[in-house]
């Protein structure tokens, strides 16, 4: 719209020219301002309501997707894993968005591989203002704004450390869980996350997720 109001004003302003050379009459000046203003008012216009239809599409799409209360990063992080050594957990971690408590009723990890299913831990404070891993029944009620850290533990307990895990070797690991579901429930609904081996290759790579093979 801006170069067709500029294109316009310049031929009309050649045209001008142009009928004043030839004798002819013109436009006044005074015209040509007018011009020149009417297009841009009508520039300014048509740009003020793209830009408020843009506004409405942005915020109907946030909308439409923020359902809360809970939000989760579609997202998670692994601890170890990496040259081979044992997996111990994954971490999901969200908030409350929300301005009123929230109870997580539980949240699990389902395999798309064999249907395996594994709960989810919560990180929680004691009264003592130590973070502690423990049951997603053994925490209050989630307060506006809190932000969440869900634990996947992998593996048998330490015999020898008291609340540490042993962990489980990579390939076991991926024969697994490669694939799988993240679940959750409130007191008000579900939520449902999909994880495939694109979200592995990071801490994987060569294993996971399409690569090269020598032929059987």
């Amino acid at each position: 719209m801006l170069l067709l109001g500029l294109a316009g004003a310049i031929w009309l302003a050649f045209w001008h020219r142009k009928q004043r050379k030839e004798g002819k009459p013109g436009v006044e000046n005074w015209q040509l301002l007018l011009f020149g203003l009417g297009g841009t008012w009508l520039f300014l216009s048509l740009s003020i309501a793209a830009a408020a239809y843009w506004l409405m599409q942005t915020r109907s799409t946030v909308a439409a997707v923020d359902e809360g209360p809970l939000q989760w990063v579609y997202n998670f992080s692994l601890e170890g894993g990496m040259n081979g050594a044992n997996v111990f957990s994954l971490r999901f971690r969200g908030a409350n968005t929300s301005k009123k408590p929230v109870e997580l009723k539980g949240a699990e990890l389902i395999s798309l591989i064999d249907g395996a299913r594994l709960n989810l831990d919560i990180v929680a404070t004691d009264a003592q203002g130590n973070s502690k891993i423990v049951q997603i029944d053994k925490v209050q009620l989630i307060p506006p704004g809190a932000p969440i850290e869900l634990v996947a533990k992998f593996g048998p307990p330490d015999p020898a450390v008291p609340g540490n895990i042993l962990g489980v070797v990579p390939k076991d690991f991926l024969e697994v869980w490669r694939k799988f579901s993240f679940n959750a429930t409130d007191d008000t609904r579900s939520y449902q996350m999909e994880f495939n081996e694109n979200s592995m290759m990071v801490f994987f790579q060569g294993k996971v997720g399409p690569r090269v093979s020598i032929k059987p």
